[in-house]
């Protein structure tokens, strides 16, 4: 008898729980707690647990997977993205074909929802099969007092921090208008916002210059991974960066999106050490809007040449990227396409991390445009 997949309710909380710190506690070989990993997802109510799908074996959960939806801001365009994770199976009951039952259950749900792209972590292999390509771009740095010193003397002084405790409805209230101005952004409210801010076991600090807020960043417990880092400007930024570092006393590592080129020009120019990666897997299901709004959001921030890409993706239809002179978008056509791919190629080409032509077929005009700038935040992971 094929096992059953059934919804998670509130009356499941500890057992699933349980279950994810035994099964991840062995893979990663550590003691984990994912109510401290992860608060925003770790709610024992039926509102965060019906976003749950187990399957029961001997009178208890053997194996469970999330489906977790997020409202999302592209460039002012309002999204639908939602992340398939903590999928995990007791030792035991492996090699019974759940993980597969859980995975197409959640395929369901993300069709039911009418999500406009999904996302997760794992194995690139493991997940193709499900239209999920290791795709997007990320860019890491790392910061040293010698390039501070050097580079940036004394812009360390000035800026103090102080920790952002989850009572503070203004520092909250502040973070939340930072963050939501982003051009990518996962909507934050005061229901949201702090457990988002300590997710991964990070710590949120707000950044003080003449008695003023300015900006704000997430920490893990040494201060040097910076998870999260957002100010009222970009020269702001940096000068947190500096005094972070000072505050530290080591060197430090954080990231960029795409689209923050002016952070990306500066510390790309003077750090020792830099990498381009891809920051989650993605799956497509709205490629006509998400393809419009990351093309505008390109043009906002780099001068691109004028004119069209058509681009065949199997079992999707045909798309036409175009910048004219006075409109910019995406939208199907019927036009012949330059370039024929199927999903995982389109998304590789679409949004790198590497350049179209290591994809497929690429024009001048693919040279220029792409990869478009999509990219997800670390702390808004699942």
């Amino acid at each position: 008898m094929q096992a059953e997949v059934k919804r998670l309710g509130v009356e499941n909380y500890d057992e699933m729980i349980g279950l994810m710190n035994y099964v991840f506690g062995l893979k990663n070989k550590k003691e984990m707690d994912f109510e401290r990993e992860l608060p925003k997802m770790c709610v024992r109510d039926e509102e965060h647990m019906r976003k749950h799908f187990g399957i029961f074996q001997d009178g208890k959960l053997v194996s469970c997977i999330g489906v977790y939806p997020y409202d999302t801001v592209i460039y002012g365009e309002k999204f639908l993205f939602a992340t398939v994770g903590n999928l995990v199976t007791a030792p035991e009951y492996e090699g019974r074909g759940y993980m597969t039952l859980l995975l197409e259950r959640a395929m369901r749900e993300l069709d039911e929802l009418q999500v406009d792209v999904a996302r997760l972590g794992g194995l690139r292999s493991r997940y193709n099969r499900y239209g999920f390509e290791t795709c997007g771009q990320k860019y890491s740095f790392t910061f040293t007092a010698k390039e501070r010193e050097r580079k940036f003397p004394n812009w360390d002084e000035g800026i103090t921090f102080s920790r952002i405790e989850a009572t503070d409805k203004k520092a909250l209230e502040f973070v939340i208008g930072l963050y939501n101005a982003n051009a990518i952004a996962v909507t934050r409210n005061f229901a949201n916002v702090y457990e988002t801010l300590t997710a991964w076991r990070n710590e949120p600090y707000l950044a003080i210059m003449d008695g003023e807020k300015v900006g704000y960043l997430c920490a893990d417990s040494t201060g040097v991974h910076i998870a999260e880092i957002f100010a009222q400007d970009e020269q702001t930024v940096v000068q947190m960066l500096c005094a972070w570092q000072k505050r530290v006393g080591k060197n430090i590592a954080f990231t960029a999106q795409a689209h923050q080129i002016e952070r990306i020009r500066l510390f790309y120019e003077i750090c020792e050490s830099y990498q381009l990666s891809y920051p989650s897997q993605f799956r497509v299901q709205n490629w006509e809007r998400l393809l419009s709004a990351l093309i505008k959001l390109k043009a906002s921030y780099c001068e691109l040449p004028k004119g069209e890409i058509c681009i065949e993706i199997k079992n999707h239809g045909r798309f036409r990227l175009f910048l004219e002179e006075d409109c910019i978008g995406c939208e199907r056509t019927r036009k012949q396409a330059d370039v024929t791919l199927d999903e995982l190629s389109a998304m590789r080409y679409l949004f790198g991390p590497f350049s179209a032509i290591y994809t497929g077929k690429s024009s001048g005009i693919a040279g220029a445009w792409l990869p478009l700038p999509l990219s997800w935040n670390n702390q808004d992971r699942v």
